[in-house]
């Protein structure tokens, strides 16, 4: 990796990591400490700091920990030369763990990862962490922009189902079809109004109304979004079905639902595995979106096996959700847009945010003894989740 130290503005060394910049031009130490000022919380008790660069960070976040552990990763042995030649002093090593080796450094739910969002942008994506470090930090910046929504929408949710917290429904079928909103839901839903009678269905709420259009009513439909817009899912839809509800959805929607509903509890969040703890309730892994909670909800129901319809991580062109979806929109090229293998051998676009979905699946099929199928022929391929067709979808759904 290319690295360089330049003067900034106001005299201070600043870095640059592959031409991509790590610190401000301008005050960098001004600017590094205002960062980690606006992300420390203060109720951990150590924290991870991945990047060493010249210190900048570490250097605040010692400060702020008050003797707290803190640990910080360097990429490789340039950095750290650089770090001490830019620290004359022992000072900041003195307060501060270094590590290049993960393997010795042990996380618990009281430490505070820190990923300052250059790095990653600056190491590429063929480095060995690149994935490891995105997945996480999409992840921190989501529940950041949400946190206080999902703790409101959680406190509100806990009254209604306090009021009626039940057993789930048992389904006796051994085949569940699980529905996402993706571009190629446009050709298969067709295939699924044939089977239907055949499978449990289970459609996330952007797919909802998309299969009403199409005479297809869902065994049950799953939302998950803190954010007060996807009201729109259930709202007009005259849908009387089962609706499962993540414990931070949002309750507006869930108040509009008419039919029966059960709360879903999620690991990672704290007030959700408390109350889960309470009333004897499952965990769920969550992966991040509405689809890979989908996927641990069948898991958890021991479907014998899970067929994913419109899960296509990805699209062609700019559309990416199926027409009539209330997800539906164009994709702007000025956002990250890269290009992966779809299941039909061609190359689509995918974002970010996706990838970190279809990694969580790749995982998740690992440690599942379901068996996971897709219909997406221009889908993201994922190892271990076989693509098949109308003909081999019927020959599946008629063999059971």
């Amino acid at each position: 990796m290319n690295w360089e130290v330049a003067t900034a503005r106001n005299g201070e060394a600043t870095l640059t990591l592959n031409n991509y910049a790590i610190y401000s031009k301008y005050r960098p130490r001004e600017d590094a400490w205002k960062w980690i000022d606006s992300e420390y919380e203060e109720s951990m008790e150590q924290y991870f700091l991945i990047g060493l660069g010249l210190g900048y960070h570490a250097e605040r976040l010692a400060q702020l920990a008050k003797g707290k552990r803190v640990i910080v990763y360097f990429f490789e042995k340039l950095e750290y030369e650089l770090f001490l030649k830019n620290n004359e002093s022992d000072e900041l090593l003195l307060k501060i763990d270094i590590v290049h080796d993960l393997e010795d450094v042990i996380l618990n739910k009281k430490t505070q990862v820190l990923i300052y969002g250059s790095w990653i942008k600056a190491i590429g994506q063929n480095h060995p962490l690149f994935i490891f470090l995105e997945d996480i930090k999409i992840n921190q910046v989501t529940y950041k922009k949400s946190a206080e929504l999902m703790e409101n929408n959680f406190n509100s949710n806990m009254q209604i189902a306090s009021q009626k917290i039940l057993n789930y429904p048992e389904y006796k079928k051994k085949i569940a079809c699980l529905v996402a909103s993706g571009p190629t839901l446009n050709t298969t839903v067709s295939w699924l109004k044939e089977i239907q009678d055949k499978v449990e269905i289970f459609a996330v709420g952007s797919a909802l109304k998309l299969l009403l259009l199409n005479g297809i009513i869902p065994t049950a439909a799953i939302i998950s979004d803190a954010k007060p817009n996807i009201v729109k899912q259930i709202q007009g839809s005259d849908y009387l079905g089962t609706l499962y509800y993540l414990s931070t959805a949002n309750t507006e929607t869930i108040l509009k639902h008419s039919g029966d509903s059960y709360i879903l509890f999620q690991q990672g969040y704290p007030l959700a595995e408390k109350a889960a703890k309470k009333f004897n309730m499952p965990l769920l892994e969550t992966g991040g979106s509405v689809s890979t909670i989908g996927i641990s909800l069948l898991e958890y129901f021991d479907f014998e096996e899970i067929i994913l319809f419109g899960q296509d991580l990805g699209f062609v062109g700019k559309h990416t959700h199926a027409e009539n979806s209330t997800s539906g929109r164009a994709a702007s090229y000025d956002l990250n847009i890269r290009e992966v293998l779809a299941n039909d051998g061609s190359f689509i676009h995918t974002t970010p945010n996706l990838q970190v979905y279809s990694r969580w699946i790749e995982q998740k099929v690992n440690r599942m003894t379901n068996k996971l199928y897709t219909t997406s022929k221009q889908g993201v391929f994922i190892p271990k989740v076989q693509y098949v067709n109308k003909k081999e979808l019927n020959s599946i759904v008629n063999s059971n």
